[in-house]
Order: C-alpha cells, then structure tokens, then sequence
C-alpha cells in the first residue's frame, strides 16, 4: 500500500463511527487470533512429522526407511567415488548445482576448476555443500552423503604438491579448490 492508499483508509477511518471502529477492531483481532492458531496448528504438525521421520530414521526396519550413516562410513563411502555434486551461491545470489570430479584430502575434498562462478564462490570463501549418491531407481534404494563447508582457492604452490583431481571434461582448469568439511552427514534408503 502506498502513501495514497494509507491517506484513503485514514481518511475512512476517521469517518468510522464509534461503533464500527469497535467493529472493526474485533475484526481485525478475530482475524490476527485466527491466524496465529493457523500457524500454531501448522508448527506443531510439522513439529509431529519432523519426530516421527526422526524416530524412522534411527529404526530403519525394512524397505522404505531412511537411515543415518555414521560419520566414518560417510567417509568410506565419499571415497568410493569420483564425481559428485557442488551446490555453491552464483551470481546474484542464484544457487547452482553441477557435477564436478574430486579427491579426499584429509577431511577436505579437492576440486579442479576453470574460472567461472565456482572459483568466484571459493574467492570468496563461501558455504558451499558438496554430495554423492548411489541410487538404484528399480530397487527403491541407495545412499547419500552430504558434506558442507567453507570453499576456498589452493594457492598453485600447494596445489602442485599433493595429488588433485583429473577433471572429465576438455578444457584447463588449472585452479584447485578446498572444501573445508564442516558437517558431514549421510542417509540410507531402504
């Protein structure tokens, strides 16, 4: 609303009589009343799922459930692949999300990259997440890993010293980027 429309429903209001402005009034706070019970019955309904897909997660009994991966089975399985999925904010604020070849390095993951908007994100050491699956689409079942962490650029002299990722696709990249692990966290299915 802009300053004419708040002008005109001042200018009604003022032309309410005592009792339509009370009646107005309950309007107004029936509505705000009917609005926050909305809300309250929407939070305790997510807040009834949200357990209840907790309490499957941690029992996982049979196909259909979800399960967590402790931590050095994420770490075991983050390692039986090669390419999985950086998810880093772009231009504007956009997120994006492209397959990218990687290595562990420590508790780091290491990636080659051309410039472009993930090297920008890594200069500008932003919070990316990183993720790897295998999903088998007939069965109904797979895994998944999720890694988040601050991206960063290796300075060339320290990338030359250790092993780095070979990228699949043509072209240089000649720059290597660190994910510093923050949260590591993994789910089965199934």
């Amino acid at each position: 609303m802009g300053v004419t429309g708040a002008l005109v429903t001042l200018d009604r209001l003022r032309r309410q009589s005592p009792t339509g402005l009370v009646s107005l009034t309950r309007r107004m706070a029936g509505s705000a009343i009917d609005n926050s019970r909305q809300s309250l019955e929407s939070l305790a309904r997510a807040i009834e799922d949200r357990t209840h897909s907790m309490e499957h997660l941690e029992s996982n009994s049979g196909p259909g459930d979800l399960a967590s991966i402790p931590v050095a089975d994420c770490w075991r399985l983050l390692d039986s692949k090669t390419v999985g999925r950086l998810v880093y904010v772009a231009r504007a604020g956009v997120p994006d999300v492209v397959p990218v070849n990687f290595i562990i390095d420590g508790h780091d993951l290491l990636i080659r990259s051309a410039p472009g908007p993930k090297l920008q994100a890594a200069e500008r050491r932003e919070r990316v997440a990183f993720e790897v699956d295998e999903i088998d689409e007939a069965g109904h079942h797979g895994w998944s890993v999720i890694v988040s962490g601050v991206a960063e650029i290796v300075p060339p002299e320290k990338a030359c010293e250790r092993a780095v990722p070979l990228p699949w696709a043509n072209g240089p990249r000649r720059h290597t980027i660190r994910i510093r692990t923050g949260r590591i966290s993994g789910r089965t299915l199934g």
